[in-house]
């Protein structure tokens, strides 16, 4: 008798979907028709030879899989990856920029090979990239062009996956990108042995769609040495900031941040937007230690009375604020945890938790965006209210009447907002009550499957629980379907495809 097996997969929201997977012995087509390793090609891995020229040899011409083994390899320009290729590296491969690798602005650990044109179906798993900064200090503003200090660099591409890998000690962003969609950015380790300034973690510039970033973690002390994810639609120009050369500003919109950790990183969560758009992110599950925010929205070096963020909603964080002993920065035990200087709408904050063990005085929430914002502020303690009525003029209680230890504020006119200490359940400002709807569409190329029944399709919620089933059609090469989300009231963050089948 044949028994039923349940295969499942899930499928990131938003994405063109092309899955490739092994069910009862049947594989769908693949692009990477080579797999080359670099030992193949030359490369050597005992940190001495100069192995750039063998590992780039195996990378040129894309459609391939590209294996490197543990290893320390050392090279002294960047990795440049064509389209249509995976690298999977061991983790133990260490790809090291090699001592005084020079000041030139290509200089990378790793990059996409055209800016231009732009690439796609690029995946990098595993592996250690060093940026070796002890070695290889960024360019100076006088030089530029000049190198960026930058560790892994993309430009221009659709169907980007960098995932299980760490990134050391580079002279400034681990990874940086623009014109970014449909990406995944998970499972990234920073260690950052070798502090600078500058160091983010997941810097995002213009023109960057549909991704999910998610599981990352600090390895070193003080890291990440800036924000650990930072959305910035607005940024300093390439030709004063020697680490934007090569970035633009433009619109983020359909963005998933999940599940961050750092034990003493300078800031968690960067949202910077003067003119340029910042709409439908979601960012939860961030715990541990910051030196200067939790959440910055300040305006930094923009004239005040800019912002565009729109729909986006920060939630479950569970922050302690940290001692800042080296940091050339001032005054950062003054620097509240939360800072909105940017004009927003349908923003909020949920289950923002302040540990009970933190002692510093840094203010939990500072809102001074000289706009006329309605807000409501809940699941505070009478000292709360008491201490954020005297400090916020216009700022007026209403006691819940079903928790008597519990109260709201809310507020209707222009003015500061400040929550001198503690923690509260939720910050909403400039609610969006329309119906903003989303409609998610995929198709799979899954010929082998042709005569077999329809897989059963489930939109799932970002706590991974069910949400809408969605009912599948057939197409030519496999089959397809599409779900509609409503923003503000549920968007998905992926699909369950669920086939039953008989062995």
């Amino acid at each position: 008798m044949n028994t039923p097996r349940i295969r499942r997969q899930f499928h990131r929201a938003g994405f063109f979907l092309a899955i490739a997977m092994n069910l009862a012995g049947l594989s769908a087509p693949s692009s990477a028709a080579l797999t080359v390793n670099v030992k193949e090609s030359g490369a050597i891995g005992n940190g001495v030879a100069d192995d750039t020229a063998s590992i780039q040899s195996a990378l040129n011409g894309g459609h391939r899989t590209v294996i490197i083994p543990a290893g320390t390899y050392k090279i002294s320009t960047a990795l440049k990856v064509d389209s249509q290729t995976t690298v999977q590296a061991d983790a133990q491969a260490i790809i090291r920029l090699a001592d005084k690798a020079g000041n030139d602005v290509g200089l990378f650990v790793l990059t996409n090979r055209d800016f231009t044109a732009g690439n796609q179906d690029i995946t990098i798993e595993g592996g250690i990239w060093d940026g070796n900064n002890e070695h290889n200090a960024r360019g100076s503003k006088e030089q530029i062009p000049s190198s960026t200090g930058v560790a892994i660099n993309f430009i221009n591409v659709r169907h980007l996956t960098l995932r299980n890998l760490t990134v050391r000690n580079p002279d400034s962003y681990a990874i940086r990108a623009c014109h970014l969609t449909d990406f995944v950015i998970e499972n990234i380790g920073f260690d950052f042995s070798n502090v600078r300034p500058n160091q983010d973690g997941v810097h995002l510039n213009g023109f960057c769609e549909r991704g999910v970033i998610r599981n990352l973690r600090a390895l070193s002390p003080y890291a990440t040495n800036d924000d650990m994810v930072a959305l910035n639609a607005d940024d300093a120009p390439g030709e004063f900031y020697v680490m934007q050369q090569g970035m633009v500003n433009g619109p983020i919109r359909d963005i998933t941040v999940e599940h961050l950790r750092a034990d003493s990183a300078f800031t968690f969560v960067r949202l910077l937007s003067h003119r340029e758009l910042i709409e439908n992110v979601t960012v939860s599950d961030v715990v541990g230690g910051c030196r200067f925010y939790a959440i910055n929205m300040d305006r930094w070096r923009f004239p005040a009375g800019g912002g565009n963020i729109r729909n986006v909603t920060l939630r479950d964080f569970t922050i302690r604020k940290m001692p800042d002993d080296f940091s050339k920065q001032a005054k950062s035990a003054e620097r509240p945890l939360i800072h909105i200087q940017s004009a927003v709408k349908g923003f909020r904050i949920k289950n923002f938790r302040r540990q009970s063990d933190d002692i510093q005085a840094a203010r939990s929430l500072v809102l001074d965006n000289g706009q006329p914002n309605q807000l409501r502020l809940e699941g505070l303690t009478a000292e709360q209210v008491t201490a954020a009525q005297a400090l916020s003029p216009g700022v007026k209680p209403i006691i819940a009447p079903t928790d008597k230890d519990t109260s709201t504020l809310q507020k209707n006119e222009p003015g500061e907002v400040i929550l001198p200490a503690g923690s509260f359940s939720l910050l909403e400002i400039n609610a969006d009550h329309s119906e903003n709807t989303h409609v998610y569409k995929a198709e799979a190329d899954w010929r082998p499957m042709k005569d077999r029944p329809l897989p059963q399709v489930w939109a799932l919620r970002y706590d991974g629980s069910r949400s809408t089933k969605v009912e599948p059609r057939r197409t030519d090469d496999g089959f397809a379907f599409e779900a509609q989300a409503v923003t503000n009231r549920e968007t998905f963050s992926a699909f369950e495809i669920t086939w039953e089948l008989t062995q």
